[in-house]
């Protein structure tokens, strides 16, 4: 089961890098972390210290059938794996899989087999605002990759100074529309972080209710 970021004080989804750095690398072991309800710094003591971050299991477990499989693709695309040109490939065509079936999964009728409570919802979202926070990161960093490339020596030492300025041109142009992907993606991975934060307050919510109704139902029975 997935393990997910919160704030130990109130209980909502955190992030270890505010918005505005959200398509920047990626910066592990942070010392802050933010509230993605409202991009604000994890809860505080009264000395001004900040608490530890805790992490939880997502409540949206996989199934039994597919443990073998997920075993195989930590293993596959461990951190500390190759970053091989077929690996990627291999990455691309698994999400490719999982994006047809998520696609299916949430349709009108799939939906209601798949997310049949509001606490399946809200780790979908959750996933929907970890995914594009990827994305986001993506397009701003393969943008600056090519443009590297572009101005290496075995593209810059073309005999034709023209092409050489044009692929240079090119790959500036390339870099510019990714990285206002990359910002149009880091706003939706921001907005998508508070529908999560708000979307979990629903299931705990929902899941008292039921609590309360089955309690409440028992009780009825008890006495009759």
């Amino acid at each position: 089961m997935m393990q997910i970021p919160i704030c130990a004080v109130c209980d909502e989804p955190v992030a270890d890098q505010p918005a505005a750095h959200w398509t920047n690398v990626y910066r592990g072991g942070g010392a802050l972390w933010w509230h993605l309800a409202d991009d604000s710094p994890i809860c505080a003591t009264a000395d001004g210290s900040y608490f530890p971050v805790a992490f939880v299991e997502d409540p949206f477990p996989a199934d039994s059938q597919t443990s073998t499989w997920l075993d195989e693709m930590s293993r596959v695309f461990a951190v500390d794996g190759p970053c091989d040109p077929a690996r990627l490939g291999s990455a691309i065509t698994a999400a490719e899989h999982l994006s047809r079936w998520l696609h299916t999964a949430t349709g009108p009728f799939g939906a209601l087999l798949a997310l049949p409570t509001p606490s399946d919802v809200a780790s979908l979202i959750g996933h929907l605002h970890r995914t594009t926070r990827l994305l986001a990161r993506v397009h701003a960093q393969t943008g600056s990759h090519l443009l590297d490339q572009a101005r290496q020596a075995h593209l810059t030492s073309l005999d034709d100074s023209e092409v050489r300025s044009e692929v240079i041109d090119v790959a500036d142009d390339i870099h510019t529309w990714l990285q206002d992907a990359a910002d149009w993606l880091a706003q939706s991975a921001r907005a998508s972080g508070a529908a999560w934060s708000s979307a979990r307050k629903v299931a705990v919510a929902s899941q008292l209710a039921a609590s309360q109704t089955a309690d409440g139902t028992e009780h009825q029975e008890g006495q009759q």
